[in-house]
């Protein structure tokens, strides 16, 4: 080896160590200040950061205007994108995700925690049913363009009794059910459930004919401004008033178990006893009656009775004559 050679190998050496030496110098009385990268760093490795003491702001991304945008808190274990973080891991501003799943509750416009989800900051006024993860409090309106389920039992303004309840007023253009109709009953009572329609808690007197989802009955009074027509029989337990000037006709038969008072609405004889019927004057007047036929009817009239042998004899009232004649000859 010539002696240029020589000279050329032995400042080699010296640069070398002279490099390396300086960059221990830099690694080991550098690393732990502040240090600026001017270019871009990158690893194929694991990248950790660990602060040697936890601050809420223990790494932090800016912009070019040196407005942090990025957080990440190490005293509270929190991460915040646009802002300081008030929970675990917080977004200031809008966000999307493909899904969205979570194991707890869901919160919307509020950070408050609470047992169930919930959209706004309102409380559940029903903690026994709204109290899991599962069930939702909406604070504010609920609009649903299409159709909606419910299997469970549904209550406006109260607690529910039934499938569907409604505390308060409500309206419908038409209102069918299958069922049994209950007007004035609480559902839940002891005597809500009957066989058939009713307006009122009462319980029908005539289980017999009352005993369908088609009858009614009326526990309380009954008005029609208008025509009723009753198609079958009409059963009264109380008084049957007409207390109008019209007239009252009947086409069909009309037949009294029990005793007969016409002319006043109490009887000459206590409790009407042993008459089948009185017909009573009004005040101390005489009690008038008449009994004919049409105006060209010319048979008169005539009463059958039963004599007290319990033969058949007929009273006639014949033109001229003062007293009415007895008979058997039949009236018809």
């Amino acid at each position: 080896m010539n002696k240029s050679q020589r000279v050329l190998r032995s400042i080699v050496s010296m640069t070398t160590v002279f490099v390396v030496f300086s960059f221990v110098f830099v690694f080991v009385l550098g690393a732990n200040a502040a240090s600026t990268i001017g270019t871009n760093m990158s690893t194929t490795g694991t990248l950790t950061v660990t602060p040697a003491t936890n601050s809420a702001t223990s790494v932090q991304f800016q912009n070019a205007a040196s407005t942090t945008y990025f957080f990440a808190n190490s005293t509270n274990s929190r991460i915040g994108v646009g802002g300081a973080p008030q929970t675990v891991f917080e977004v200031q501003g809008t966000a999307s995700a493909s899904y969205l799943m979570t194991a707890n509750s869901l919160q919307v416009a509020g950070v408050a925690s609470v047992a169930y989800s919930r959209f706004g900051t309102g409380t559940t006024g029903y903690s026994s049913d709204v109290d899991a993860t599962n069930d939702l409090l909406i604070t504010g309106a609920l609009e649903v363009d299409g159709n909606a389920f419910f299997d469970g039992k549904v209550g406006v303004k109260g607690a529910p009794f039934a499938p569907l309840e409604i505390q308060g007023t409500a309206s419908a253009s038409y209102f069918f059910t299958t069922g049994t109709l209950q007007a004035g009953g609480t559902f839940g009572s002891a005597t809500a459930s009957v066989a058939y329609s009713r307006f009122g808690i009462g319980t029908t007197g005539t289980p017999g004919e009352i005993d369908a989802a088609n009858d009614l009955l009326i526990t309380g009074s009954l008005e029609v401004d208008g025509k009723a027509s009753v198609a079958g029989n009409f059963q009264t337990s109380g008084r049957f008033i007409a207390d109008t000037a019209a007239s009252h006709s009947m086409v069909g038969d009309m037949i009294l178990t029990s005793a007969l008072t016409v002319g006043s609405t109490t009887a000459s004889a206590a409790g009407g006893t042993g008459y089948t019927a009185q017909f009573v004057g009004p005040g101390t007047g005489t009690a008038s009656f008449y009994f004919g036929g049409g105006n060209t009817a010319t048979l008169g009239t005539c009463f059958q009775l039963k004599s007290s042998t319990g033969a058949w004899i007929y009273m006639r009232f014949n033109q001229g004559s003062t007293t009415p004649t007895l008979s058997t000859v039949r009236c018809h």
